[in-house]
């Protein structure tokens, strides 16, 4: 089966790449990455509702609070209105917090806008799924 990445062509298809390389970013603990795919003025909600800066986000992954061992984006789509793209997909999600491994599935809307000629990530919302 295909992933929504290689069924959307052109813009669409760079934002579902820009949205893979801050996972893998995340995941692997890459943070001259992680820092070049968010924006500065980044709003990112956790599915627990806590709301983070750019900032406070990049710190709490390097203070392991929480750590991503696994993210499984599926179901995605992509959509782009000028230098704005929008993802809604859900994703698998496999996380250690306070030496306790969870793992759960939440649906998420990022949102990229492009600066010259890279997608950053400006606002993420994600919710759990039961």
């Amino acid at each position: 089966m295909a992933t929504m990445a290689t069924q959307q062509t052109g813009v669409e298809a760079d934002v579902l790449r820009a949205d893979d390389r801050r996972f893998e970013a995340m995941r692997t603990a890459d943070w001259a990455a992680l820092d070049s795919a968010l924006a500065d003025d980044l709003t990112y909600v956790h599915s627990t509702a806590r709301l983070e800066s750019k900032a406070e986000h990049i710190a709490n992954l390097r203070a392991g609070k929480p750590h991503y061992r696994g993210i499984a984006p599926r179901e995605r789509r992509a959509r782009v209105h000028g230098n704005v793209g929008v993802v809604n997909g859900v994703s698998d999600m496999h996380v250690e917090r306070d030496g306790k491994e969870q793992r759960f599935t939440v649906r998420y809307l990022a949102v990229y806008a492009k600066a010259g000629d890279h997608w950053r990530m400006i606002a993420w919302q994600s919710t759990r799924q039961d």
